[in-house]
């Protein structure tokens, strides 16, 4: 046997095992996709479409990173997108997409993203999260309405991590599937029961901290009907 051709043949049984090594894919829409992954898909909703009182929101947007899930049998997170995007919130009780990818199918328990307060120097797809280089002049939470028929637009300077517990513990487990995180945008502005003037900087940290609270759950709601399956 000459050199060349024990060379060629050593080559083309390696080509072979490692071909048959690798771990199967899925197909779908011409794009390779690892066997056993979901696509996941997180949708937000607002839990209260309608408003009341004198303060009225009608228009709200965040910047948003670390989109990830916390898996049970671990505590890890799983699917990082990192970001940063922005998320323009529906208000009349339709579902808006926040994001979707392929993720590892196991069991998870939790939701979690970073409300993102912009860098100084951070290239962000909304000019308006920044208005200079200084802490007062950047955002993570913008949010317009009417205080008493006057209107406003509120700031928020405070990056917050959001971390939400889905109503049980969710097998992802088929090809594709979807969560729904429901967010309460008519406690932004309160404190208990009592109303906070959003022009009133004395109430930012309440503002945030309502903010934060204000997502309440999430669930497994394949067929997007925000409702739980």
């Amino acid at each position: 046997m000459s050199i060349k051709f024990f060379r060629a043949a050593v080559f083309s049984i390696v080509i072979s095992t490692v071909i048959i090594s690798l771990p199967g894919c899925d197909e779908n829409g011409g794009i390779l996709i690892p066997s056993g992954s979901t696509d996941l898909s997180m949708n937000l909703k607002v839990s209260d479409a309608t408003s009341s009182g004198n303060l009225v929101v009608t228009d709200a947007k965040a910047l948003v990173t670390d989109l990830q899930y916390e898996r049970e049998r671990d505590g890890r997170d799983q699917l990082h997108h990192p970001g940063p995007y922005v998320i323009n919130f529906v208000l009349t009780g339709s579902l808006k997409e926040l994001m979707h990818g392929y993720i590892v199918r196991d069991i998870y328990t939790k939701v979690k993203f970073k409300l993102h307060k912009a860098g100084e120097t951070e290239t962000i797809p909304d000019p308006e999260f920044r208005e200079g280089t200084a802490e007062s002049q950047r955002y993570s939470f913008i949010i317009r309405g009417t205080y008493n028929g006057t209107p406003f637009v509120y700031k928020s300077k405070q990056e917050m991590n959001a971390v939400i517990a889905l109503n049980k513990s969710t097998n992802i487990d088929q090809k594709n599937m979807n969560l729904t995180t429901v967010f309460n945008k008519n406690s932004w502005f309160k404190n208990g029961t009592a109303v906070l003037n959003p022009n009133d900087a004395g109430n930012a940290s309440l503002i945030d901290a309502s903010i934060l609270n204000s997502f309440i759950n999430a669930f497994q709601d394949n067929n997007k009907d925000g409702q739980p399956d």
